[in-house]
């Protein structure tokens, strides 16, 4: 499981980073404290309003820290730790005092046994959270040598940074937004998304088996994965050619603008101008509410998405929320 001292890291990370582009503010509005947000990110900008405003708008940092994950996401945390301590030279982190800091990272033995390590300290959620744990383990090894094969063909050069925090302030908006570039050299950047195997629907006799999902272009969240490049592309004022590097157990794939439409800059202004919008209007909500709970009403919730499977508890507090219960 992720440790409260690294997501604390995390999120001081993100906090020195926000007050730095604060400062520059001179009149920050009233819901920013109301609300305590100060900053968008891409991940968020890629969740769905009702999502977003639950966990940002209701929830407290300290109740979202307590969110659960589920064993696929910790797997891809894993993976991307085994990138990092493979191919990386360099991790930017928060030292106390000093803020951000480009921090060397020493040469690694036994990679895959700490990674091991980590991944078996996970606590699962449910027993079907524990089946997936499972079944990401026996595929954990194969997936350590996928990773290294395809990192290895985007060839980045060294040395390479990792976990670079960048910022962005989009046209209309007030807050930035602020992401971790996963690898980068001096003219490259690589976003690395990992697809794990998802269980199919059960036989005839009861049993079931998992199966690798596809990694071709249009897969189940091609779109917002395209739109993440794009910020870090622009993040980057257009200087690096972006990698969408996306695997799974046992193959890969390289998306680059040399073999992939969407990753062109014309198209990438598009997906940046869509992350605009939702930036825009999610500010405008927190403009008008003003600090208060009636946010929900300029917000329509749909409870069958698979972003609320999981929540547990908080779904049905959802729901009274909006009162659908």
């Amino acid at each position: 499981m992720i440790t409260k001292e690294e997501e604390a890291k995390r999120v001081t990370t993100t906090g020195e980073i926000v007050d730095t582009f604060l400062d520059d503010i001179k009149d920050l509005p009233e819901w920013v404290e109301l609300y305590k947000i100060n900053h968008h990110s891409p991940s968020q900008l890629n969740a769905a309003d009702d999502m977003w405003s639950y966990k940002y708008l209701y929830l407290t940092q300290e109740q979202r820290r307590k969110l659960p994950i589920n064993s696929k996401m910790f797997c891809g945390v894993c993976l991307g730790d085994m990138g990092i301590l493979t191919f990386g030279k360099y991790l930017w982190e928060s030292k106390i005092g000093k803020g951000l800091c480009k921090v060397e990272i020493p040469p690694q033995r036994k990679i895959f046994d700490k990674i091991l390590e980590k991944y078996n300290a996970y606590e699962p959620v449910d027993e079907t959270d524990k089946a997936q744990h499972d079944v990401g383990r026996l595929g954990l090894a194969k997936s350590f040598q996928t990773l290294k094969e395809g990192l290895r063909e985007i060839n980045l050069t060294s040395p390479i940074e990792c976990e670079r925090s960048v910022a962005l302030t989009f046209d209309g908006c007030i807050l930035p937004t602020i992401g971790r570039i996963d690898f980068e050299d001096e003219n490259n950047f690589v976003e690395m998304k990992t697809k794990h195997r998802k269980k199919n629907r059960p036989r005839k006799d009861g049993t079931s088996n998992y199966s690798l999902p596809k990694l071709d272009e249009g897969y189940l969240g091609w779109e917002e994965h395209i739109s993440q490049v794009a910020f870090y592309y622009f993040a980057n004022n257009e200087k690096k050619k972006p990698h969408l590097f996306v695997m799974n157990e046992e193959e890969y794939r390289i998306y680059s603008p040399d073999n992939c439409d969407d990753l062109k800059p014309e198209n990438l202004k598009k997906h940046l101008n869509k992350l605009t919008m939702v930036a825009r209007r999610r500010e405008r909500v927190m403009s008008n509410h003003a600090g208060k709970t009636t946010w929900h009403q300029d917000i329509a919730p749909d409870f069958n998405h698979f972003f609320w499977k999981g929540m547990g508890e908080h779904k049905d507090i959802a729901m009274k929320l909006w009162g659908l219960e």
